[in-house]
């Protein structure tokens, strides 16, 4: 099953919009900051313009292959899309909001609510390779542009290679995320 231009259009921008307001939440309390390399590229809000274009991109590329992987085995309703959408800005809201809290605890609630997001959306191993495939991706993307000097995180919330300890969990539950909106556009696509 292939999800169709529209679908793939409609989740990169979705993905797109998401990824930009994430991010406002980081900058606004610190968590990030773009350095003067990331100057003379257009902004969108608080976000260089590549920026929601990755997202976007990750979006649209992990719901087709979650489609391309495996079977559709769940029902979905659009309720499903608003709960999973619902969830992840809330999870990414959450990072900026624990970013003067203590590094330890803060990083355990993201994992446990990661865990609860793919118990909860996830279909098992398919949303769960989606979720490995999209902190695999997104982590190592990020340590990449921190050590180029594109932007940072806090001092006291680095210590993953320039990164936060918690921004794993918070690409699996994107992933899993994703996963589902994937199978809610695949099961669209195959309604007459």
């Amino acid at each position: 099953m292939r999800l169709s231009a529209a679908a793939l259009a409609g989740l990169f921008a979705l993905g797109a919009a998401g990824g930009l307001l994430g991010d406002q939440g980081h900058v606004a309390s610190g968590t990030t900051a773009y350095l003067s390399s990331s100057k003379g590229v257009p902004f969108v809000w608080e976000s260089p313009l590549w920026f929601p274009a990755l997202v976007g991109l990750l979006t649209a590329s992990l719901a087709e292959l979650r489609l391309r992987m495996w079977p559709v085995r769940r029902a979905s309703s659009p309720a499903d899309g608003v709960a999973a959408v619902a969830v992840v800005l809330g999870l990414y809201a959450l990072t900026a909001l624990i970013r003067h809290q203590p590094l330890g605890p803060g990083t355990v609630l993201v994992y446990a609510l990661a865990a609860l997001v793919w118990r909860a959306l996830g279909d098992g191993a398919p949303a769960a390779a989606c979720g490995v495939v999209a902190a695999i991706v997104g982590v190592t993307s990020e340590i990449v542009l921190v050590a180029s000097g594109i932007f940072e995180y806090a001092e006291s919330i680095d210590p993953l290679a320039g990164v936060p300890p918690w921004l794993p969990a918070l690409y699996f539950a994107f992933g899993v995320v994703v996963a589902r909106l994937g199978e809610l556009c695949g099961r669209a696509a195959e309604r007459p």
